[in-house]
Parts: C-alpha cells; structure tokens; sequence
C-alpha cells in the first residue's frame, strides 16, 4: 500500500471510530463524503509546507440536515496538520472587517491584503463552514480570498447547501461570482452530498443531546420572565442594546430588541462567547417584520447553533407558523426584495430552510 493510500485509509478509520463513538451510523453518501475527504487529507498532507504545492480543496455541498458540517468536523479533527484554521462564514467575515477597520475612518490602501495576510498567515489548511453568499459586497470579498488561496496553494474545505454554480443566487447579482464558480470548479473536488434525509429532525435523547440542542421552543409563561431592574444596556458597534437580563448565567432578548434593532452576526459571535445560555422571547411570524430583521434571525440561528449555544425560544407560535411564508408579492415587490433584500416570493429570506432544520433540533414545550 502506498503512502497515500495508508493516509487516506487512517483519515477514514479515524472518522468512521467517531461516528461509532457518538452512536452514528452514516448512510453510503455519507460514506462516499468520507471516502473523498480522506483521499484530500492525503493529498493535504503530502504537500504540507510545501512553498510551491499547487492549489487546491473540497466543497462539500447538499441540502440542509444532510451531515455535511459533522462530516467536515470530524474530517478536521483525524487530519494531522498544523496549523490549521476553521471558520463559519459568518466569522469570517466578522474577523475580515475588524481587522479593516481597526482605527477611525476608511480602511487605508492595501487593508484588505494585510488582514488576508494575517487570516492565513502559516495556515496548512483553512475549513469554512457554510459557504453562502447572498450580498455582493460579501461575494467579493469571498472572491479576493479564494483566489488568495490559490496563489499561496493553501488548500480549502468548505461546506454548502449550494452547488458551486448556485451561489449568490439573486439573478440580479449572480454575474458578480461568476470568476469564483470557475475557481471551485476548477480547483476544488466539488462533492455533491445527496440523499434526502434531514438528520437534524430525528428525534434524540435528552441524554445525547449538546450544545444547541439542548434548547428548547416552548410556550410563554412555562420559564419566569426577569424582572424590569433586571435590564440592561449593551452596547456593541456605536449602538445600545436593551437585554431584558444579562446576568453571569443568561443573557435573555425579545425578539423585537435583538432582530428589529440594528445587530449584527458580529455582535451575535461575540455575545456568544461571553453568554453560553440564551432566552429569545415573543418571537413572531417572521412574514409580520421587516425584512431586515427576518434575516437577522436567521443569521441568528446560524450562529447560536454554530456556537453551540443553548438556547430557549419563547413564542406563541411553532417553529413552523414562524417561519410560514407570507402570500406571493407583487411582481414588482418580489424583484425589489430579492434586488435589495435577497427575499423569495414567499417574503422570507432563502436559507429559510437551513433555519427550519437547525429548529428542529430543539425540545418542543408546547
């Protein structure tokens, strides 16, 4: 057996034991994924601070529920390189526009290829999570960094709920990553992860239940609300929050203060790290608000469940009712929407789905 061989077939029996250890049994795309994880891990490692290695990467794309960032976890943890880097999408971009803006005023001439410079500074491998691009401004961004990949030779695993071919999807925008689909295409080993079941909406154990999970959707007046001295401002990127309580143990928002106002992914993250159990009262149909704050819930639930942050969430409605898509628009309303707002017809933003999975996971109090 070759070199190659006997790393791919390591990876592979490091991932299958981890599986096994937490009491999976992966389906054959699953297994087909894992096969072709392992033959890159292979070719990662035999180039491995090689100054002239030859770009590459693996993006690991199918619906939602389908296991794909579990798979890639798992592929991370048996990979025997160092250093290397995991990101969700959304830190990403919070740690690239930090590093911009570090001082007052407009980043200087050349910011972006210095926070580049340090984002992937000695890095032998680099895992985003959840590639989506919905907002030009992000697509180019994501373009200037896969092609810095390229040139360095730093190989890339990246996981999607859409083909290389179907990102940044708006038509109106959709030519704006055409350059970076070829880049994917050509250099990347794209794997389509098929089959058609949703694993986040199997029911667990409480007992192996972690993390996001470990919430809950329940009704009001089943968890006592804090008390109104218990209120507190935080106060994040020139802007102050109200949290209804934010104290040592919790950190509890109505969904109005959290979405409505003027948040960020960013401010999500970093309140992340700080509280590790959320509250989020009254949430409501989300076809009932402003678009903007629709998909501030969902980049919400992007990074709770990302973060593992245990979460409750208290509502008169079910996840389903919440997330129930509002009559078809306008013809000129639905092209306004997606133009500005990436909106379907439906009125809700187009990763609803992966939202809907990632609620599913949560114990239901009704």
């Amino acid at each position: 057996m070759t070199s190659a061989r006997r790393t791919a077939s390591s990876i592979r029996e490091s991932m299958l034991t981890t599986a096994t250890d937490s009491g999976l049994t992966l389906d054959v795309e699953q297994l087909a994924a894992v096969d072709a994880l392992a033959q890159f891990g292979a070719t990662v490692l035999r180039h491995a601070g090689d100054s002239e290695r030859q770009p590459s990467g693996l993006y690991l794309w199918g619906t939602v529920g389908r296991g794909k960032t579990w798979l890639a976890d798992a592929f991370f943890a048996a990979i025997a390189v160092e250093p290397k880097r995991r990101l969700h999408f959304h830190s990403f971009y919070r740690q690239l526009q930090r590093d911009l803006y570090r001082g007052d005023g407009p980043p200087p001439p050349g910011a972006i290829d210095t926070a580049i410079d340090e984002l992937l500074d000695g890095v032998e491998l680099l895992f985003f999570d959840e590639f989506h691009l919905h907002d030009a401004g992000d697509a180019t961004l994501a373009l200037r960094m896969l092609k810095e990949l390229a040139d360095r030779g730093v190989p890339l695993l990246a996981t999607s709920n859409y083909a290389p071919a179907a990102l940044l999807p708006d038509p109106m925008y959709h030519h704006l990553f055409a350059r970076g689909t070829a880049l994917i295409e050509d250099v990347f080993t794209v794997v389509p992860l098929g089959g058609d079941t949703d694993y986040r909406r199997m029911e667990q154990p409480d007992e192996v239940r972690s993390g996001f999970a470990r919430g809950s959707w329940q009704v009001p007046g089943l968890k006592p609300r804090p008390e109104p001295e218990e209120s507190t401002q935080l106060h994040s990127g020139g802007h102050t929050f109200i949290a209804s309580r934010a104290d040592r143990d919790e950190l509890w928002f109505t969904f109005s203060e959290l979405c409505e106002s003027p948040t960020t992914a960013g401010d999500y993250l970093a309140w992340a790290e700080q509280w590790r159990r959320w509250v989020v009262e009254a949430v409501p149909r989300l076809t009932d608000c402003t678009p903007q704050a629709r998909q501030r819930f969902l980049n919400l639930i992007d990074v709770l469940n990302d973060r593992g942050v245990e979460t409750t969430f208290i509502s008169h409605l079910s996840p389903e009712q919440v997330l129930e898509g509002g009559r078809a628009p306008t013809a000129r309303g639905a092209a306004a929407d997606r133009e500005e707002l990436g909106l379907g017809l439906d009125g809700l933003p187009i990763d609803v789905a992966r939202t809907a999975s990632r609620l599913a996971l949560l114990r239901r109090i009704l």
